[in-house]
C-alpha cells in the first residue's frame, strides 16, 4: 500500500458497523505511509465544509512548510483554487476557466493539477495518500468531484504514486453509488467481526511485548464474552489488565482477571448502548424493539414479519430502516432482511423494552 511506484486506480472504502475498528485501521495504514515518508492528507467528511475543500485545506497545511521553491507550483494551483461556502455551508470547488464546463468538471480537473503538481518532486514526495474517515458523510458533490478526478488520474497520468483509502458505515456504498453513476470504480471492503483467533491474538500480543502473558483460559473466556465486536475486545484487554494488577513483566492474566473484569466492561458497553438508544427517534425505537425480540431466536429478522409486528405496510419500513442504517445500528442481510450487529445491543433493547408481539 505504501511502498507506492504508481496510482491506485480505485478508491478504496472499508465500511462496518460502529466499533468495529474502520477509523482504527485507517490511522494503522497512515502509520505505515508516515514510516515509509508518504504525504498522508487526512480528512473527516462532514466536519466543516465540502469533502474536496477539506482536501485541499490538508494539502495546503502539509505543504505549508516546504521551502517557498519546492512548494511554488503547488501554491500556485492551490491558489487557482476557489472555494464557494454556500447555503447550507456546504464548500463547492471550482477554479478559474474562460470556458463554461459542468462545475464538477472544472473541480475535477482542477484536484486533478493539484494531485499532479503535489507528487512532482519524487524526491519530496514518494507517495500521496488521502485518507477519508466517516466517507458515509461526504458532500454528493465532493464524492463525485473526487471521483472524476481519481478517473481522469487512472486513464492521463497512471504513473503517479497518489492512493485514496476511506472508511465508513454500511450505508458508505449506497451514499456513493448515489453520488457517482461509476460507483464500482470503487473498491469496497466489507469489515466483519473478529473470529476467535484475531481476538486471541489483539489481546495477547502486544501482552507479549511487555513480557506478560495470557492464560489459555483467560483468552478463550475473553473472545467468548467479547463476541468477536472489536471495540470489547479492547475493553476486556483494557479492564483485564487493570484487575491484574497492570502485570509487570513475567506476570499472568488470568482468568480471574477476565471475570473481574466482565463488571466494567458490561458497564462501559451498557453506558455505549445507552448512547445509541437515546440518540433515536420514537419510530426508530419502535422499529429496533421489533428487531431485537424477533432476533432472540434468529439471527436476522424478514421485513414481513417485522411489518405484522408493528401492525404496518411492509412499504411503511423504508424510511426508518434507512435511518437506522445509516446510523450503524441495523445492517441489511440482503432480501429483505435486518439484523442488530453489535453483539449485546439487542439484549439490551429486549431489557428495556417489552416484546411487542
Amino acid at each position: 500500500m505504501v511502498d507506492l511506484q504508481r496510482l491506485i486506480g480505485r478508491i478504496h472504502v472499508a465500511f462496518g458497523e460502529r466499533g468495529i475498528g474502520k477509523t482504527s485501521l485507517l490511522r494503522a495504514y497512515q502509520r505505515l505511509a508516515e514510516e515509509r515518508d508518504a504525504l498522508c492528507i487526512w480528512v473527516t467528511a462532514g466536519e466543516s465544509g465540502g469533502l474536496v475543500a477539506q482536501i485541499i485545506d490538508g494539502i495546503r497545511e502539509a505543504t505549508s512548510s516546504w521551502p517557498q521553491e519546492a512548494a511554488k507550483s503547488v501554491r500556485k494551483h492551490l491558489d487557482e483554487l476557489t472555494v464557494t461556502v454556500g447555503f447550507p455551508g456546504v464548500a463547492s470547488v471550482s477554479a478559474k476557466s474562460t470556458q463554461n464546463p459542468p462545475v464538477e468538471a472544472v473541480g475535477a480537473r482542477a484536484l486533478e493539477k493539484l494531485i499532479r503538481t503535489t507528487t512532482a518532486d519524487r524526491k519530496r514526495v514518494k507517495a500521496l495518500i488521502l485518507f477519508i474517515d466517516e466517507v458515509q458523510s461526504a458532500d454528493a458533490d465532493g464524492i463525485r468531484t473526487l471521483a472524476y478526478a481519481w478517473q481522469h488520474l487512472q486513464a492521463e497520468a497512471s504513473d503517479i504514486p497518489a492512493a485514496v483509502y476511506a472508511a465508513g458505515l454500511p450505508n458508505a456504498p449506497e451514499q456513493i453509488a448515489d453520488a457517482v453513476t461509476f460507483s464500482e470504480r470503487f473498491a469496497y471492503r466489507p469489515l466483519e467481526m473478529l473470529t476467535v483467533g484475531a481476538q486471541v491474538a489483539a489481546l495477547r500480543e502486544p501482552a507479549a511485548e511487555l513480557d506478560v502473558a495470557w492464560e489459555s483460559e483467560a483468552l478463550e473466556l475473553a473472545a467468548e464474552l467479547a463476541a468477536g465486536y472489536p471495540y470489547a475486545v479492547q475493553l476486556y484487554g483494557d479492564a483485564a489488565w487493570v484487575a491484574a494488577g497492570r502485570p509487570d513483566a513475567g506476570s499472568t492474566i488470568t482468568a480471574r482477571n477476565v471475570k473481574t473484569a466482565q463488571t466494567s466492561v458490561d458497564r462501559d458497553l451498557r453506558n455505549l448502548f445507552a448512547a445509541r438508544w437515546a440518540n433515536t427517534t420514537p419510530n426508530q425505537r419502535r422499529f429496533l424493539t421489533a428487531v431485537a425480540w424477533l432476533q432472540e431466536k434468529s439471527d436476522s429478522v424478514d421485513r414481513a414479519d417485522l411489518a405484522e409486528v408493528l401492525d404496518v405496510s411492509s412499504r411503511s419500513l423504508s424510511s426508518v430502516r434507512s435511518r437506522l442504517i445509516a446510523k450503524g445500528l441495523i445492517r441489511s442481510e440482503g432480501h429483505g432482511r435486518v439484523t442488530i450487529p453489535v453483539p449485546g445491543f439487542a439484549g439490551y433493547i429486549r431489557e428495556l423494552e417489552d416484546d411487542p408481539r
